[in-house]
């Protein structure tokens, strides 16, 4: 395990894209110190809880189960709270664990210098 922060930046809520971050997020808690799911865009969507979710492409897992066993094994999730407010998503709707984000945690991650980032 290295000490690098992997940040996964999602920013669609295609049940392939989505599966694929979610997926890649959980994998990346073996190979780093920290393992981030950063949403924005319609990428806020997976979080919503009464969207039920969806089963991720290749498996039966329901998205909101494999968010919150993410979050379980010590990944974070924050969720754009401009995005959020786009698209009337209330911070109650969100599935417990998930922070919502501002330009102070955007910009946290993104001048790291140990941060490495992927996008879907």
């Amino acid at each position: 395990m290295t000490d690098q922060t992997i940040v996964v930046h999602l920013s669609s809520d295609d049940p392939y894209k989505a599966g694929k971050a979610i997926r890649f997020a959980k994998r990346s808690l073996d190979h780093a110190e920290q393992s981030v799911i950063y949403l924005s865009a319609q990428g806020v969507k997976v979080v919503q809880r009464s969207s039920g979710g969806f089963t991720i492409p290749g498996t039966e897992t329901n998205s909101l189960d494999a968010i919150r066993e993410f979050l379980k094994d010590g990944g974070q999730i924050y969720a754009g709270k401009d995005c959020l407010k786009i698209f009337q998503i209330q911070p109650t709707d969100i599935i417990a664990g998930c922070e919502q984000a501002d330009p102070a945690i955007t910009f946290k991650y993104l001048m790291a210098e140990n941060t490495k980032m992927i996008s879907w």
